[in-house]
């Protein structure tokens, strides 16, 4: 068996995870795909160091903030820990918030081919520069695609896939999905109230703040110096860590402080309804 502590960005996760690895002998594997990242772990509420040497943490801080992964590479990552784990007579505990890289897990995933980085590239030139051209080419090749041109993102990520292989997207769907995990799961939810959620979540971000999250960026932008700011936002997935845009933003002069920490909180309740409408429907509880 396979426990997982699903929930909300705020409910208390971490927490619930290091008691559980107390109480089953477990080791914790990361399912957030901002904490897989070894900066910013101030705005992607990282374990402190106090909480990482409570219990044994896998899959934290292994991308460098130039890199990215892909569900599917995390997947492949979580059976590799979960595996290991098992063998060593221990409970895996996977905990997180990043529903679609835990569907992927539990439930498996088409078998899509692999989109080099130069054909994303191109596909996000395109999609910004003449979407409409592209919307045409994903429908003259499957017109019963199936997508919206509102779907902006499945859009792309099919044309993509069309570039690639010369095939629909809806093709490698039909396909019997690689499943990963043979193993029973039991899932632990965390859904407190959505009042008292929201106000964990603007009461956190205050704490980023003074715990040196402006900093961070600060530190991280460094390492960007000859990037624009407006190309690192698209092109570097570590920035869409919830805050990271809205402080570069207050760094550049465009926004004033309190409307950033207002703009953060804001971005972050949003997101924590999101992640509560997608577990209450995918996540078998």
């Amino acid at each position: 068996m396979i426990v997982s502590v699903v929930g909300a960005t705020a409910s208390g996760k971490t927490a619930e995870a290091i008691r559980l690895a107390k109480e089953l002998n477990g080791e914790i594997i990361n399912c957030d795909r901002f904490q897989l990242y070894k900066d910013l772990k101030v705005l992607s509420a990282y374990p402190t160091k106090e909480e990482l040497g409570e219990a044994n943490h896998r899959l934290f801080g292994i991308l460098n903030n130039n890199e990215n992964i892909t569900a599917l590479e995390w997947a492949k990552l979580a059976t590799m820990e979960i595996d290991e784990v098992k063998q060593a007579g221990h409970q895996p505990i996977v905990v997180g918030g990043t529903g679609m890289y835990l569907n992927v897990l539990v439930n498996g995933i088409s078998p899509l081919p692999d989109v080099p980085q130069s054909i994303r590239d191109a596909g996000a030139e395109l999609s910004k520069g003449d979407f409409k051209s592209m919307c045409r080419i994903v429908y003259e090749a499957d017109p019963d695609l199936g997508i919206l041109p509102e779907q902006h993102h499945q859009i792309v990520r099919a044309w993509e896939i069309l570039t690639v292989s010369g095939k629909s997207i809806r093709y490698f769907f039909e396909q019997p999905k690689l499943k990963f995990v043979n193993d029973t799961w039991k899932f632990v939810y965390l859904n407190p109230p959505r009042e008292e959620l929201y106000k964990k979540i603007n009461r956190r971000f205050d704490l980023m703040l003074e715990n040196g999250a402006i900093d961070e960026v600060k530190d991280l932008l460094i390492k960007f110096r000859s990037i624009p700011h407006n190309k690192i936002f698209t092109k570097y997935h570590i920035f869409k860590t919830i805050g990271a845009k809205e402080i570069v933003l207050y760094l550049d002069g465009k926004i004033l402080y309190d409307e950033m920490r207002n703009i953060c909180k804001q971005f972050s309740r949003n997101y924590a309804k999101r992640q509560v409408t997608w577990f209450n429907k995918y996540i078998k509880l």
